[in-house]
């Protein structure tokens, strides 16, 4: 019986993670395989992979969305290991484990590319900016939520006041200080797993601390902080340092003490300088005007920036053009620019329920698998997660995602046209009964509207789409 062991991450941590691995269980079982998958999610590492599972294993599979250190890899020396991208995983399962053989390549310890895949995965920008964010996401969900119901506390006639004369301070007041610090931290932490993804473990403090630095105005004397523009230029310049920095020699006396004293004193010592006389002013000024032109927008260029957005975050349910449209959304909440994640919150969550209603609504329409499927993908859609929305892309990609474009950039329109506003990632179409997102009736207006036009668009597109299949096949 051959023998696999996988590996699956992604960005959030939450659906592409999950789905992954229980894809490759499934089939693998299926066709008789041993699979042992290990989950690096939002709940951290589950179902570990032992020593003794990795050497008995003729296959590695690793799916991952956020990449993974060095130190990490390490585990698979000598192993025959496929590297691909979860999102590529999650569409064809069946397909990968068909190839293992032709795609897998021998991986060393002392080296770091295992192919073309290995190398979009590992090396992309956007893996490690995914890392940060991942690493961030704790942070401002907690924040968020501690803020929400801090809020709802003193919205029941709760006091919000602050320690006085030797008296605590209410507990409205320390829910929202607790929670403001999830935000205050939110930023340095993504620059500093940023650069950890890039440099790995000797770049963490450097980059934290600076980031942290850069996003101090009260220190720096500037008006703004650098925000996550600030979090991404230190780090991945941080990172790529300390990359190139482990490379020098200094022998063997010094060696041992490179990782955790010279590397991290070294490059804390020159970008904490630069950061206060240069990067941090810099930054913190194009971040001010970032933001004072974000705020200035005329309502109509609201509008498509607004329409641009929801297309983008519907478009590949959770690929590179949805990450990137989330990315701006999310890295804005430190600078309380809330409306462009309120986009994110409307339309991310329509897909997926609009796929399940329409099966509901049409059966004849859609597979056997897909009706199945059709619960699920609901549930989970309403949690913000659009990767179940994919197994219908794949099925009728032209009708199903022109119907999600069109329905998300909508959604998103009116989403800036009615000024909804999230002020941190939650549990999707329940987040404003958490105090998340606001104005809620406003929410609901927009996400109602999207999801009806998407469950429209998706009868109207693929009824036409099946129509000219039939049309073609009978000659």
């Amino acid at each position: 019986m051959e023998k696999i062991v996988a590996v699956t991450n992604c960005p959030a941590g939450i659906a592409h993670t999950y789905m992954v691995a229980e894809a490759i269980e499934k089939e693998g079982q299926q066709r008789g395989y041993e699979v042992h998958v290990e989950t690096q999610g939002a709940a951290g590492v589950e179902h570990k992979l032992t020593a003794d599972q990795i050497a008995a294993a003729n296959y590695v599979i690793l799916a991952l969305g956020k990449g993974m250190s060095n130190e990490d890899r390490q585990r698979f020396d000598s192993k025959k290991v496929v590297e691909l991208p979860v999102s590529d995983a999650l569409k064809n399962v069946p397909d990968l484990l068909d190839h293992l053989d032709e795609r897998a390549e021998v991986y060393h310890a002392s080296k770091v590319k295992l192919g073309s895949d290995q190398e979009a995965v590992q090396t992309g920008i956007i893996s490690h900016l995914m890392a940060g964010v991942s690493a961030a996401l704790p942070f401002v969900i907690g924040g968020g939520l501690l803020l929400a119901i801090g809020s709802i506390l003193i919205q029941f006639g709760m006091p919000n006041v602050a320690p006085k004369d030797g008296n605590l301070g209410s507990l409205a007041w320390v829910l929202n200080n607790v929670g403001q610090l999830g935000f205050t931290f939110m930023i340095p932490i993504m620059g500093a797993y940023i650069a950890n993804s890039i440099g790995d473990k000797p770049a963490l403090a450097p980059a934290f601390l600076t980031t942290y630095l850069a996003n101090s105005p009260d220190l720096l004397g500037t008006k703004t902080g650098a925000g996550f523009l600030g979090a991404i230029f230190l780090g991945i310049t941080i990172g790529y340092f300390v990359k190139y920095f482990k490379r020098i020699n200094i022998g063997k006396t010094f060696q041992s003490t490179m990782g955790y004293l010279i590397i991290p004193f070294v490059t804390l010592l020159i970008f904490g300088l630069l950061t206060y006389y240069l990067i941090g002013p810099f930054a913190g000024w194009v971040m001010g005007a970032l933001i004072k032109i974000l705020n200035s927008i005329p309502t109509s260029m609201k509008i498509i920036g607004g329409f641009v957005a929801g297309c983008m975050l519907a478009f590949d349910m959770g690929g590179p053009v949805n990450k990137a449209a989330w990315f701006f959304g999310f890295s804005l909440l430190s600078s309380k620019v809330y409306t462009w994640y309120g986009i994110v919150g409307v339309v991310t969550v329509i897909p997926p329920m609009a796929a399940a209603i329409a099966t509901w609504l049409k059966p004849n329409m859609f597979t056997k698998q897909e009706r199945e499927s059709s619960l699920p993908a609901f549930l989970v859609g309403m949690t913000v997660a659009t990767e179940p929305a994919i197994p219908y892309a794949l099925a009728a990609p032209v009708p199903m995602i022109a119907a999600n474009t069109l329905a998300g950039g909508i959604a998103g329109a009116l989403s800036m046209v009615l000024g909804v506003k999230r002020i941190a990632p939650g549990i999707g179409v329940f987040d404003p009964l958490l105090g998340l997102i606001y104005p809620w009736f406003n929410y609901y207006v927009a996400f109602g509207i999207g999801l009806i036009l998407n469950v429209v668009f998706i009868l109207w597109f693929k009824g036409a789409w099946l129509k000219k299949q039939r049309k073609a096949a009978q000659g």
